[in-house]
């Protein structure tokens, strides 16, 4: 699934589109847009003002009559692709008759938006700006590992948490948005490797030093991960179709069975609630940071 990283290298492939106006839309016949084809439709003649993101979403702003936005999540295997006029015209056959599309824009600059969702699990969804700010999952989200000031203190809080949320293993907790934004689980064991954490440990058993040690390197990857434009494992392109490089940087994540890099013990894979974590067990082994 794309993480924050990708999503903001998406978001910054898109925004040469900011400032043109929607000249057609077009909407899949597909169950999970039927019942705001409607909505998506009217957005043909408005002008897209601005392309945010927010954790993994993206959030497309449309001035026309009235003021609307779409809340855009890519799930596992959404894409977006940025067509020029004249690479569209070279297609083979019209586009309504490839596979996975799901929302197309054509724009008065004569280049051509589309955005691809193989498995579904991605959605564009419309409400307006205000409906945006008060979304579930918009006002919820934790300190973004992108965010230029980081805050650590606000990260430190939401990992030790409440009842049940401190015995969480650490692994779980920064996969949980509302802990902290942006990460996912490749960033996660990536993160943890750096700060020497075992992804199994309970929050509650990190000290203050490990948590902030932890912040910085989560600081740190996701910031790499953007350098290199994200990581592709197998859905994931830039708007122009290529692949990111962050995947050949790996430390821990799709590395099982490889030697640490610091080490060499081979690194070890475990499933941890339906994710994989990887580790060093030697590098990760410690509980408590002196």
């Amino acid at each position: 699934m794309p993480e924050g990283p990708e999503v903001e290298t998406v978001r910054r492939g898109l925004l040469p589109v900011v400032g043109t106006k929607i000249l057609e839309v077009k909407v899949a016949d597909h169950k999970k847009y039927r019942p705001q084809r409607a909505e998506i439709e009217a957005l043909e003649g408005t002008t897209i003002t601005d392309i945010t993101r927010r954790g993994k979403f993206m959030v497309f702003y449309f001035e026309g009559n009235s003021r609307k936005a779409a809340l855009n999540h890519l799930g596992m295997t959404g894409v977006w692709y940025h067509y020029s006029d004249q690479v569209w015209n070279e297609f083979d056959v019209p586009f309504e008759e490839y596979p996975h599309w799901k929302v197309y824009f054509g724009l008065d600059d004569n280049t051509h938006l589309l955005f691809v969702n193989t498995r579904t699990f991605g959605r564009f969804e419309m409400f307006t700006p205000e409906e945006i700010e008060e979304h579930k999952s918009i006002r919820t989200l934790g300190p973004d590992i992108l965010d230029d000031e980081f805050d650590t203190d606000e990260f430190v809080k939401r990992m030790l948490g409440r009842g049940k949320s401190r015995i969480k293993e650490v692994g779980k907790c920064l996969l949980d948005y509302t802990i902290v934004a942006g990460c996912g689980n490749i960033y996660k064991s990536e993160s943890l490797f750096l700060a020497k954490i075992n992804p199994f440990t309970p929050a509650n058993q990190l000290s203050e030093n490990q948590l902030r040690e932890l912040a910085k390197r989560l600081t740190e990857v996701g910031k790499k991960a953007l350098r290199f434009q994200g990581s592709s494992l197998r859905d994931y392109r830039m708007v122009d179709g290529y692949s990111g490089l962050m995947q050949n940087e790996f430390n821990a994540y799709d590395r099982a069975g490889d030697p640490c890099s610091v080490c060499t013990t081979p690194i070890l894979k475990a499933t941890q609630g339906d994710r994989s974590s990887f580790w060093c067990p030697s590098c990760q082994d410690n509980f408590v940071i002196s």
